[in-house]
């Protein structure tokens, strides 16, 4: 396991190395490979418009690059944003099809407004008015940002045209080849990947394990979720390669390169969410297997402390390890999901705070208007994760008694000797007796009459035990050897002599109603009788008035 996840998280590592790389590569980020960033959102940056209307900015893209930002009101941007743009794509056509052509890009006053004009081929263009917004929005006077703005188209210009030349268009042709090279690779140790993944699993398949066991349980889980990382991750390296290498390529070249911004304007949310859910469902994924590794090394104490397993203690542990798994999966997966959900609203600059407020007040009615079910659900988690009883045992709750038949986080079900199936809500267990728990006793109270030799009653009963302790059916239910405590009590009928005899879970009864039949034999073979209960009556004559008799007293000794 230790090695398949390691490869699965060499390989997410090498990926983001290698993005890393390519996004922090000089020589790309000229050649326009990621200067491209997700396009600025409405409320990316605001600023109030006397409080009536909010601020924005957007970019004036050239090529596919941002050049400068523009902001107006939220009304106005568009039409201004699309007058700006049409005469910078005018000055470019203008300024590329001229062979000798003078750019020259400078500053109009006109009172007081900031005009830049851009003088190209005997032809003036007003390219924009510089306003205070433009300015106060970039921490700038409005004379600084037509300043950085003016130098901003001069170096876009002299870039588009130097970008059109075939050296520059050759060289970008050889890098995207390489681009496709590397996805090439990529995709062939994908291939041979998921090849390695299929061909453990059919391996698997071929050879099948004991899956009643609960060690064996928890090794396939831990196994099928790193196995579902792997395979996701597999895809992720093929497919992502694929449209990694389509979008770069795309922004190496100017003619396509705004291609880049329809895409990501157009796919910005979808691949937002792809992503939150793809990172999130892996997240999941592995969750799941470090809790069946938790779970194993939970399994070892416990399977260490029996000195075999039998299907009584493995359904136990059963019980326990997927009760404890099953919470422990929907809290992780509630955690995890509740992250990917703020994490969402935060990317599209939603705030969370009155959602998380909103989230603590409908907890807390729920909370008081289940108080009852998170009771049983709670004191439920303790019962099976404490090991206070399970299926198949027989417990006494408070007056009621049973076979239990099944135990769930809400409520206990008992099966009592009549047959009634009783129900009992897990927050009403306070006080449970449990008869099986591990290993029962056979405590047998066996009378004796009075008259009997007391030591050779002991001989025959302890040697009757012995008889079953050697049985090799009766052997495998007696887990120790029987003890004879002696003589325990004396009553009306007798003497009463105490055995005691360990056997497994449920098995007392049956042990004990051997016992006894096989005592029954022995008592006869050597006279020894079973006592019957002794009472002694006094009979008492009352005088007779004629003839004066005295009264006769008589000793009767009445068996029954």
């Amino acid at each position: 396991m230790t090695l398949r996840r390691s490869l699965s998280f060499g390989f997410a590592l090498i990926m983001a190395c290698v993005l890393t790389i390519l996004s922090h590569s000089p020589a790309l980020a000229n050649f326009g490979v990621f200067n491209v960033l997700l396009p600025e959102s409405d409320l990316a940056n605001v600023l109030p418009n006397d409080g009536t209307e909010l601020v924005i900015e957007r970019c004036v893209y050239l090529d596919g690059r941002c050049v400068f930002k523009v902001a107006a009101p939220r009304s106005e941007l568009d039409t201004r944003l699309n007058y700006i743009q049409k005469q910078l794509n005018r000055v470019k056509r203008l300024y590329r099809e001229g062979a000798e052509s003078n750019l020259v890009v400078r500053q109009n006053v006109e009172g007081n407004f900031n005009n830049i004009v851009i003088d190209i081929n005997g032809e003036s263009l007003r390219l924009m008015t510089v306003t205070r917004w433009d300015a106060k929005l970039q921490g700038d006077t409005i004379p600084d940002r037509t300043t950085q703005i003016i130098d901003q188209v001069e170096a876009s210009l002299g870039r588009s045209r130097d970008e059109r030349l075939p050296t520059f268009l050759k060289r970008q042709g050889i890098l995207a080849a390489g681009v496709f090279g590397v996805v090439i690779v990529l995709n062939l140790v994908g291939r041979a990947w998921y090849n390695k993944l299929e061909k453990r699993r059919k391996h698997e398949e071929a050879f099948p394990q004991n899956k009643n066991l609960i060690s064996t349980q928890l090794t396939l889980r831990q196994f099928h979720n790193v196995q579902e990382v792997q395979y996701r991750l597999c895809q992720l390296l093929q497919w992502g390669a694929i449209a990694t290498a389509l979008f770069i390529n795309i922004g190496l070249f100017p003619q396509t390169r705004i291609a880049q911004v329809w895409l990501l304007r157009i796919f910005q949310y979808p691949l937002i969410i792809a992503f939150i859910t793809i990172a999130a469902y892996l997240a999941i994924r592995i969750s799941y297997a470090l809790i069946a590794k938790a779970n194993q090394f939970f399994t070892a104490g416990a399977l260490d402390a029996f000195a075999f397993i039998t299907q009584e203690s493995n359904q136990r542990l059963q019980l326990r390890v997927n009760t404890f798994s099953q919470v422990a999966r929907s809290i992780v997966t509630f955690i995890i999901l509740a992250i990917a959900l703020l994490v969402f609203f935060w990317i599209l600059h939603i705030d969370i705070a009155p959602i998380l407020a909103g989230a603590g007040i409908i907890g807390i009615v729920i909370s008081f208007a289940a108080q009852n079910l998170l009771k049983d659900i709670i004191n439920g988690f303790c019962i099976i994760f404490e090991d206070q009883y399970a299926v198949g045992d027989v417990i006494n709750v408070g007056e009621v008694a049973g076979f239990v038949e099944q135990v769930n986080l809400r409520i206990t079900q008992l099966r009592d000797e009549e047959g009634r199936l009783i129900t009992i809500p897990n927050s009403e267990v306070r006080i449970v007796a449990n008869l099986t728990n591990e290993w029962s006793r056979a405590s047998l109270n066996i009378p004796v009459a009075y008259q009997t030799d007391v030591d050779q009653a002991l001989k025959v009963i302890n040697k009757t035990a012995w008889e079953m302790r050697e049985d090799k059916f009766w052997s495998t239910l007696i887990l120790e050897d029987p003890l004879l405590l002696g003589v325990d009590n004396f009553n009306e009928r007798g003497m009463v002599i105490k055995l005691w005899i360990k056997t497994l879970p449920l098995k007392q009864w049956d042990v004990a109603r051997e016992y006894r039949r096989r005592l029954k034999y022995a008592f006869e073979a050597v006279d020894i009788q079973m006592p019957t209960i002794q009472n002694e009556i006094w009979l008492k004559q009352m005088p007779n008035n004629k003839s004066g008799d005295s009264s006769e007293q008589l000793n009767i000794f009445q068996k029954k």
